[in-house]
C-alpha cells in the first residue's frame, strides 16, 4: 500500500516546483530530493520541500537563475546582462526577418501605388490607393483590358525632367503581334472596330501615332487611359508602346478611400 502521507507531499512538492524558474526539470529535482532525503535521513518530506525552498530562495537573485542538473548539482547558467543581449538579438532578428519578407512580398508578390491625375477616370480617380500584384503575369501573359503599370523615363515624359522613371498606370488595348488604329475617334483592332470596350465610351480626339496603323511586335502592348481625351497614354512617342518585360503588375483592387473599393 502507498503511504498516503508521502503521496501528499510529493504532490505538494509537485505543485511547488511547477512554480519555479526556467530550466528548472522535474527529473533534476526529484533527483535532488532523494540526494536530500539519502543524506538526511531525519528529513521527511516536508523538511525536503523546505530544503529545496532554502536552496531555491538563497541562490536564484534578480540577475541569475538556477539550472539543476541530473546529478544534483546547480550552477548559474545565465546571468541578467546575457538575458538581456539575448533577447535584444532575438528582437533584432525578428524585425529584419520581417524586413526581408516584407520587401520579398513587395518586390514579387504585391505593393501598393496611389493614383496620381485622372487619366484613369472613371475606374481609378486622383488620389486612389491601388494593390498592384504581379503573380498572375508569372505563369500567364497580359489580357486585353488588363489595368498594368509600367515605367517611363522621366527623360521622355512630358514632365521634361530627367532622374528616376515615372510610374504610369493605363489599360491595355492593343495586344503583341495586332495592329491598332484611330479612326473617327474610335478604336480598331487590325481592321475591325474594337466593340468590347466598357470602360470608355468617348470618342478620341487625338488619335496621335495612331492616326496610321500602329504594328505591334510580339512583346509590345498598345495602352489607353479610360479618360482618352486627358490620358498620356501609347498614342504619344514619348510613353509608345509597353514591352512585356516592362510591366511592372497588374492593378488588382482599389483599396482607399473607402467607398472606392472595388475589385479592378
Amino acid at each position: 500500500m502507498y503511504d498516503e502521507n508521502l503521496v501528499n507531499d510529493s504532490l505538494e512538492t509537485c505543485r511547488y516546483l511547477a512554480s519555479v524558474k526556467d530550466g528548472l526539470t522535474s527529473d533534476g529535482l526529484f533527483n535532488n530530493m532523494a540526494r536530500l532525503k539519502e543524506e538526511k535521513a531525519d528529513h521527511n518530506w516536508e523538511k525536503i520541500l523546505e530544503e529545496l525552498d532554502n536552496i531555491v530562495t538563497d541562490d536564484i537573485s534578480v540577475d541569475e537563475f538556477i539550472v539543476f542538473d541530473y546529478s544534483g548539482n546547480n550552477t548559474k547558467q545565465q546571468n541578467f546582462p546575457f538575458k538581456i543581449a539575448k533577447n535584444v538579438i532575438m528582437a533584432v532578428l525578428c524585425i529584419a526577418a520581417a524586413f526581408c519578407l516584407a520587401a520579398f512580398i513587395n518586390t514579387f508578390v504585391a505593393h501598393q501605388t496611389t493614383i496620381e491625375g485622372t487619366s484613369m477616370e472613371p475606374s481609378l480617380k486622383n488620389n486612389d490607393s491601388v494593390i498592384i500584384q504581379k503573380l498572375s503575369y508569372y505563369w500567364q501573359d497580359p489580357k486585353r483590358y488588363d489595368v498594368i503599370v509600367f515605367p517611363v523615363s522621366s527623360e521622355d515624359s512630358d514632365a521634361g525632367k530627367g532622374g528616376d522613371d515615372i510610374y504610369y498606370i493605363k489599360r491595355i488595348i492593343g495586344l503583341p503581334g495586332e495592329v491598332v488604329q484611330i479612326i473617327d475617334g474610335k478604336v480598331y483592332i487590325n481592321g475591325k472596330r474594337l466593340k468590347g470596350d466598357k470602360y470608355s465610351d468617348e470618342e478620341i480626339a487625338d488619335p496621335g501615332i495612331a492616326e496610321q496603323p500602329v504594328q505591334l511586335a510580339e512583346d509590345e502592348y498598345f495602352v489607353l487611359g479610360d479618360n482618352r481625351n486627358m490620358s498620356t497614354d501609347s498614342r504619344y512617342q514619348y510613353v509608345g508602346m509597353v514591352k512585356r518585360d516592362s510591366i511592372e503588375g497588374k492593378a488588382w483592387c482599389c483599396i482607399w478611400p473607402f467607398s472606392h473599393i472595388k475589385k479592378l
